[in-house]
């Protein structure tokens, strides 16, 4: 628990998380996702049902939690399918998890802390792998802008002056231009010179 803490500390700038920021961010993300269900405290009875927790996987991460596998939460059955299957979910994001079924199910306080310390960690470590992804990424559209500057600067003048393309169409030209001189000549000779030898 003191390891899950510290860890959450560094993703909050330093400063000391308390439980009540934890369950003010479990809130936070499950209404942003137009859920219902809140907490009032981490003992809140209204947890055992589950449903509190499994929206709140499903506020971090959207396609992790399958909805048709998910009961009412309202009978001891229903309670301890859903409280396995967010035991199952969690560890499949890649929480860890040290709380049993019954945990969730008698609302064990500490446990509850636990779960929800954990998934609030994993999403914070998501969106710190993605903001460094979306660093390296605008890196790289950086990168790739000043080349594509670099080319778009350089004149037609330089680019067709270099090119052997634009070299052989300068040749022929050139080619063009030797023929038309020596059709002026107008003697109908190839070669441009007069023959008087006779």
């Amino acid at each position: 628990m003191l390891q899950l803490l510290k860890n959450l500390r560094s993703h909050s700038q330093g400063k000391e998380i308390t439980d009540a920021d934890i369950l003010y961010w479990a809130n936070r993300k499950v209404k942003r996702v137009g859920r219902t269900s809140q907490a009032e405290s981490f003992r809140d009875k209204n947890l055992s049902s589950g449903i509190f927790f499994l929206e709140l996987l499903t506020a971090v991460e959207p396609r992790v939690v399958n909805w048709s596998l998910v009961t009412s939460g309202e009978t001891d059955e229903d309670k301890k399918l859903n409280a396995t299957y967010i035991i199952s979910v969690a560890r499949k994001l890649g929480c860890s998890i040290f709380l049993l079924p019954e945990d969730i199910i008698e609302v064990n306080q500490k446990m509850m802390l636990i779960l929800a310390a954990s998934i609030m960690y994993w999403s914070l470590q998501q969106q710190s792998d993605t903001e460094s992804n979306a660093s390296e990424d605008a890196t790289d559209e950086d990168t790739a802008n000043s080349v594509t500057d670099e080319i778009s600067n350089l004149s037609l003048d330089e680019a067709s002056e270099s090119s052997p393309i634009a070299q052989d169409q300068e040749l022929l030209t050139k080619a063009d231009e030797d023929k038309d001189e020596v059709e002026v000549d107008g003697d109908g000779d190839s070669d441009g010179e007069n023959n008087n030898d006779a």
